[in-house]
């Protein structure tokens, strides 16, 4: 995040989403947790082995994740299509610490 505040391709408008990108990124980690700690399958009340549920959130969180990195520029695609602002113009507004 630092060198796209410094590129001013992110800034304090942007703090919303980047923190929508760590709220997915953290899903992401817990349901990883979750399934390294249980297993891939469970049983459910029956008895019967299914796919752990966190696979669920984990499929949700990563697709989240993804659109949000390519929202915010931390992608190599969505890099060359935000581009840099680095020109000396400093009317683009103040960059953030992020």
């Amino acid at each position: 995040m630092p060198v796209l505040v410094e590129r001013r391709v992110l800034s304090q408008a942007d703090i919303g989403a980047v923190e929508r990108f760590c709220e997915a990124s953290g899903d992401i980690r817990i349901a990883r947790a979750a399934i390294a700690a249980d297993g891939a399958y469970v049983e459910n009340r029956l008895g019967e082995l299914k796919r752990h549920p966190a696979f669920a959130t984990l499929r949700e969180a990563t697709a989240e994740a993804r659109r949000w990195a390519a929202e915010l520029g931390l992608t190599p695609a969505s890099r060359s299509r935000v581009g840099s602002s680095d020109d000396g113009d400093d009317s683009a507004g103040s960059a953030m610490d992020l």
